[in-house]
């Protein structure tokens, strides 16, 4: 977009600002600080296993894990409610028989490979 200072020929900088509204951050501040421990919680249950502890806090990843999606669910839900967001129940049901689905061809390929 940018060389030496000047825009691209063909190019237009789009005119948008950041959110200003103070509640507006706030929330979706909470929602990507909160998808963002889980997502650190998912991948240490990753590493270290689920049913492991932290080698540190010496707490279990599966209660932490726990609490994370519990966290999530809960900004998930306030986002919902402050923008008036569809939650989208047919889509999350996709989504869950895609999940499904998917799992069931890891399983059926872990079985076959013995």
């Amino acid at each position: 977009l940018f060389r030496k200072g000047r825009v691209m020929p063909g190019r237009q900088i789009s005119p948008w600002l950041p959110e200003q509204d103070r509640l507006h951050l706030a929330v979706l501040g909470k929602l990507a600080e909160e998808c963002n421990e889980l997502a650190i919680r998912a991948t240490r249950c990753v590493i270290q296993g689920i049913d492991e502890a932290d080698p540190e806090s010496r707490r279990s990843n599966r209660i932490e894990m726990q609490r994370e999606i519990a966290d999530v669910l809960a900004c998930i839900a306030t986002a919902e409610e402050h923008f008036r967001l569809d939650s989208m129940p047919e889509r999350f049901l996709d989504k869950r028989v895609g999940y499904r689905e998917w799992h069931q061809l890891i399983a059926d390929q872990e079985k076959a490979n013995g």
